[in-house]
């Protein structure tokens, strides 16, 4: 899942660690988060949006994927 985590980290002049910090994780998770190697739980996610006062739409751009969704699978779709 793409996001803005790195541009509003780094508008408040934010490091890593410090965001980790911030919302209760590691900076190797906000890393592996921003690199995209990791999607965070909705917690998570939601505590990252409060931080830079903004929605989780606004930090996670949900788009529509090539790879099929957990619910299609389950559904047994596509």
């Amino acid at each position: 899942m793409k996001n803005r985590i790195r541009e509003l980290r780094e508008a408040q002049e934010l490091t890593q660690e410090q965001l980790g910090k911030l919302v209760g994780t590691s900076r190797q998770a906000i890393h592996a988060i921003e690199a995209e190697k990791f999607e965070p739980s909705i917690w998570l996610a939601y505590d990252i949006a409060r931080v830079f006062d903004c929605r989780i739409e606004d930090v996670f751009l949900f788009e529509e994927s090539e790879k099929k969704s957990r619910a299609e699978k389950s559904r047994g779709e596509g």
